[in-house]
């Protein structure tokens, strides 16, 4: 037997995340180099940057609240296309979504080493363009996770996923800083850039929508997912036809979900995007040393996001906890101990009680994981994608972040302490929101009527069946949710197909 398919698809998943959320944090790190406004030779852990001075420096005359505006126009691409990316999923592979995402971002990247200081309109429209091709990706790899994660493993396979989004932050703060600082102002753009075009080359040639469609899953793998797979339909024009759009768009745990979505993307925007700022202005510390500081709490956050999608795996198959109670106990867990982190941060001294504050909040954080990011696909599994569309539109929260961060900031300790009181309390107030109306059940609208949709449109393929020359027998078990008895129940529904 060879590396499961499933497996081929979670590590490039984790690489495809670590390369693109590093982007973010690659540019934020840019822009604390490129800024005249910012003192890189201040408190610093390492030698002085080499390259100050020389003809690989560059030293523009922004402000930094242009950098800010930057990621504002980012986030507000971001937002634009996250909806619009879950419809997409249904309707087109999101496979080719993904990838696809990942290859523009990191074009645009290479572009902007090379034109980035001929203009801020040029990197202003580079980010938007950055922003809306990476808003259809969670939404995509929702798609391609319910697909490909069978129910026992579901916790698991998304905490290794998408910790890839979180290591993203450790390994892109200390080769971005130490780029920058020793190598060329645009070392990073290049870095990153190149290696999302050669990430979606591999991803392109070999990951598939769904693995009955894969040309080499092995008989034990088929087994184990025509036994505990979500057995979900590939996307298709009729599958998208039949989204219940009221439904999703008046169901409570779905507002609940998007509520902790909106707070965590503002966290997260915070982390990745300010707090090297953060460190500049209220400590006065160099590139190199932000840098370092800046890649402790993602490493531990990685960890954590593993860690919590094995343990809450663990807990509902035990039957020890509910599914809805696993979800909301990461919850209160990550989120809810983060807020309180966040508040306390407000009373940092310095820059080492704050990174340990930082550290411990985004640790915390990770366990979340087998909360939010699994919940689309509890609850509705055919349409986890355009779940997760609506409920990552809360990344709306994000611009938020960093506008208010460009609006509040000024070069002292004060200013950033009013915006983490702000964030610490929208944070906890969106977790307890949670606890209240969060779900982790399968809900009665999501249950699709696989044979009208199979019938409605030649290219709607089954993720489940076996094929002759003749005949297609799609055999689908659709599951529901027994809020009493927390089992899944079970109702075969067969359609036969004849060729003409």
């Amino acid at each position: 037997m060879g590396c499961p398919k499933r497996a081929v698809v979670v590590l490039l998943s984790f690489l495809g995340f670590l390369i693109l959320f590093g982007f973010r944090t690659v540019f934020a790190m840019v822009m604390v180099y490129v800024i005249k406004d910012n003192d890189n030779d201040g408190v610093t852990l390492f030698t002085e940057c080499t390259i100050n001075g020389t003809a690989r420096d560059l030293q523009l005359d922004w402000s930094v609240a242009t950098s800010q505006y930057f990621n504002t126009a980012y986030f507000v691409g971001y937002v634009i296309t996250q909806l619009p990316g879950g419809f997409l999923a249904v309707r087109f592979s999101p496979t080719k979504l993904f990838g696809g995402a990942i290859l523009i971002s990191g074009s645009c990247f290479v572009v902007l080493a090379f034109v980035m200081k001929y203009s801020p309109i040029i990197v202003f429209v580079a980010r938007f363009i950055q922003g809306l091709t990476e808003g259809v990706s969670q939404p995509a790899m929702s798609s391609v996770v319910s697909a490909w994660a069978p129910k026992s493993e579901r916790a698991r396979i998304v905490g290794f996923s998408f910790s890839g989004i979180y290591l993203s932050t450790a390994l892109a703060s200390v080769v971005s800083g130490a780029a920058t600082c020793y190598v060329s102002w645009h070392a990073g753009l290049f870095i990153y850039g190149l290696l999302g075009i050669l990430w979606s080359f591999a991803w392109f040639a070999l990951v598939y929508d769904s693995p009955m469609i894969h040309p080499s899953v092995d008989e034990e793998e088929k087994r184990i997912f025509d036994k505990d797979g979500s057995k979900i339909l590939v996307a298709s024009a009729s599958v998208a036809r039949k989204i219940p759009w009221r439904y999703i768009l008046t169901s409570r745990p779905v507002y609940a979900l998007f509520l902790v979505n909106f707070t965590r993307s503002w966290v997260f925007a915070m982390v990745i995007t300010e707090i090297p700022q953060y460190f500049a202005d209220a400590f006065s510390l160099n590139v190199a040393t932000i840098g370092f500081l800046t890649s402790f709490p993602p490493i531990l956050m990685s960890v954590s996001v593993i860690s919590g999608g094995l343990i809450g795996d663990k807990l509902i198959k035990s039957e020890k906890v509910s599914v809805t109670a696993g979800r909301k106990l990461s919850m209160i867990v990550g989120f809810g101990l983060e807020a309180v982190c966040i508040l306390f941060l407000s009373l940092a001294g310095d820059y080492l009680t704050a990174s340990v504050l930082i550290i411990i909040a985004e640790g915390l954080a990770g366990l979340s994981t087998a909360g939010f990011k699994v919940n689309p696909v509890d609850l509705a599994p055919q349409y986890s994608s355009v779940l997760t569309g609506i409920v990552r539109s809360g990344v709306l929260g994000a611009s938020i972040s960093t506008a208010l961060a460009g609006a509040l900031r000024e070069k002292n300790a004060e200013s950033w302490q009013r915006l983490f009181l702000i964030t610490g309390s929208v944070h906890l107030s969106s977790v307890m929101l949670y606890m209240v109306f969060g779900s982790g059940q399968q809900q009665d609208w999501a249950q699709v009527p696989y044979a009208n949709l199979v019938s409605a449109d030649s290219d709607s393929t089954s993720a489940y069946g076996s094929v002759d020359k003749n005949t297609t027998d799609l055999s689908i078990s659709v599951h529901n949710s027994d809020e009493k008895s927390q089992h899944d129940r079970a109702d075969s529904v067969t359609y036969h197909e004849t060729r003409e």
